[in-house]
């Protein structure tokens, strides 16, 4: 029995040598190739950055803020500048600015679009349906889901469609005016462009 013992325990040694060395080889080609990764992140991270100054240098508008990678590597970790964060009151001034060059060029707005696509219909609908029906008719315009909610709830508190819930279903369609005539307030939501 004592010659099986020691079989046993030069086998397990033979074996945990094995895995030692195995082990130890793969840990180091994981190591090279996290550290080419590493340096190719960098290379990424600073060409970024210079395409953000590059932006602004062109656009003449601040760039947005770049969220700082997974592994906690951000611009401020290679050395390079992050824009800093805008105040509300900038931001405010820069989407009033973006409104109005938009709205000046005769680009027809969200909450017309919206009412235009909604006056054509016979029952209420759900923002899905809208959203693909104002892609349709606006093919050259970008439509976001978000964009169309918004400028559904805005509609909805200015009293210009009306909202119907079911359940769980939310469907819209345009309110019904008797005296035909727009208030202020539903004109300026209509001039929001998006």
């Amino acid at each position: 029995m004592p010659d099986t013992a020691a079989s046993l325990t030069d086998q397990y040694k033979a074996q945990v040598t094995t895995d030692i060395e195995r082990v130890t080889q793969e840990r180091e080609q994981v190591r090279a190739e996290i550290l080419d990764l590493q340096q190719r992140l960098k290379t990424l991270e600073a060409d970024h950055q210079q395409l953000l100054k590059l932006q602004v240098a062109l656009t003449r508008e601040p760039a947005a803020l770049v969220p700082p990678s997974p592994g906690g590597t951000t611009g401020r970790d290679l050395g390079a500048e992050v824009p800093r964060p805008r105040s509300p009151q900038t931001a405010a001034r820069a989407q009033a600015r973006r409104r109005g060059a938009t709205a000046g060029r005769g680009e027809t707005t969200w909450g017309e679009i919206i009412l235009a696509y909604l006056a054509g219909q016979q029952e209420p609908q759900p923002v899905v349906d809208i959203v693909d029906g104002v892609s349709s008719a606006h093919p050259a315009r970008t439509v976001k889901a978000t964009v169309v909610r918004n400028t559904l709830e805005a509609l909805v508190a200015r009293g210009r469609v009306q909202r119907r819930k079911q359940a769980r279903s939310v469907t819209y369609s345009a309110a019904h005016r008797q005296d035909g005539a727009d208030r202020p307030e539903q004109k300026q939501a209509d001039a929001e462009p998006m």
